[in-house]
């Protein structure tokens, strides 16, 4: 039997003398933990070997200007773009 109800650190974790497993399948979760997933085979004769996905590496979700300032970068405005650009950006 597996439970998969909280998360554990490296994807499953035996207990109950390794009669239960709790099973989770997701890394990185919600990325807050620095959990792996793992995922769980059974063969014909009951043997269950186990697959591991490590997290990967920790993205910032926002960009933001090279100072950091806290807010997102400004768009170009129409006087700041190629000359090509320019006069398409004026028609309408």
């Amino acid at each position: 039997m597996y439970t998969n109800t909280y998360v554990v650190e490296d994807g499953y974790e035996f207990f109950a003398k390794r009669q239960l497993v709790t099973l989770f399948s997701a890394p990185n979760y919600c990325g807050e933990f620095d959990n792996a997933g793992g995922m769980m085979s059974v063969d014909e004769t009951l043997m269950c070997s186990f697959q591991i996905l490590k997290p990967s590496e920790k993205k910032p979700k926002y960009q933001y200007g090279a100072l950091n300032t806290g807010r997102p970068l400004t768009p170009p405005r129409a006087a700041n773009l190629p000359p090509q650009t320019q006069s398409k950006a004026g028609k309408k």
